[in-house]
């Protein structure tokens, strides 16, 4: 269901977008000259203690300090009217400090992974990266992508972030409208090398769901008000739909208040891995912003 809708949308929006695009492709940057490389340092203390609490698991405290290092390269697409490109990615996660008795035992997502005795290993590396294509103003990427959407996202809580493997589709060509779609079929965890076919959960932990997939848009009406519409189905788990609004009311040139809602609908599905449910979940929020916007 999810794979029809995003490629019904992205080819509604590639027939209403293609001449501009098709210009602006035939200009765009070249492979070498369009890339980036970032580097990215990060030192991560965590400390964390269930002892005393009624679903502690391992020996119940966890605490680390360790230093993470990233580097992230995008190149650019070869120009024509289809462009092809690169996306990598390699990390590294060095123990500064810990112990078997603080590392919690695989009792909780830590920051560094655990031998068979439950001692921190001194250090974990992760590589990956995906061949990406560029169509009219359609972006694919196939391998290892970073989806960031209400219903599907990397989780970045860590000292290195989580990827998936599957094959990922944005559009934007229609102004102010933003297409995106994906089918996942593995992940990684944070503190992990390799990638495994279990998807994990926040509150559920790792659920054995053969496929992830996702659809959506993102439109801003104006400068000032915005709205997002998702769906995704993780195979034999749920369902999960989402409603977001986002709105600024400015009052003067330098005060404006700022609202937002956000809604969403999960039901089980399938073999229902997590059991029965059907949940509605809403938050709202109100704020003042002062300065230039």
């Amino acid at each position: 269901m999810s794979k029809m809708a995003v490629f019904s949308l992205t080819a509604l929006s590639l027939a209403l977008g293609s001449a501009p695009v098709l210009a602006q492709s035939e200009t765009a940057d070249g492979f070498i000259e369009g890339s980036t490389l970032s580097l990215i340092n990060r030192n991560y203390y965590f400390n964390r203690d269930f002892r005393d609490g009624e679903s502690a698991t391992g020996n119940g405290y966890s605490e680390e300090w360790a230093h993470g290092l990233m580097a992230f390269f995008e190149s650019g697409y070869t120009q024509g009217s289809v462009g092809i490109g690169v996306d990598a990615f390699a990390m590294l996660g060095l123990k500064l400090d810990s112990g078997s008795g603080r590392s919690g035992a695989g009792g909780s997502i830590d920051l560094l992974p655990h031998d068979s005795a439950g001692d921190p290993e001194d250090d974990f590396t992760r590589v990956g990266g995906a061949v990406k294509a560029r169509l009219l103003d359609t972006e694919i990427k196939a391998g290892d992508v970073f989806p960031a959407t209400p219903v599907v996202h990397f989780g970045d809580a860590r000292l290195l972030p989580e990827s998936f493997k599957g094959v990922t589709v944005v559009n934007n060509s229609l102004d102010d409208l933003t297409l995106q779609g994906g089918r996942l079929h593995a992940m990684s965890q944070p503190n992990t090398s390799n990638t495994n076919d279990d998807f994990v959960t926040f509150y559920g932990g790792a659920v054995d769901a053969p496929w992830l997939g996702y659809a959506g848009g993102d439109y801003s009406v104006n400068e000032n008000l915005s709205f997002s519409l998702y769906t995704s189905r993780l195979k034999d788990a749920w369902n999960q739909h989402y409603f977001g609004l986002s709105a600024t009311y400015p009052l003067s040139d330098v005060v404006a208040l700022l609202g937002s809602f956000n809604y969403y609908k999960a039901t089980d599905e399938g073999r229902e891995l997590l059991g029965e449910f059907d949940n509605n979940i809403w938050s709202s929020s109100l704020g003042v912003a002062f300065g230039a916007h």
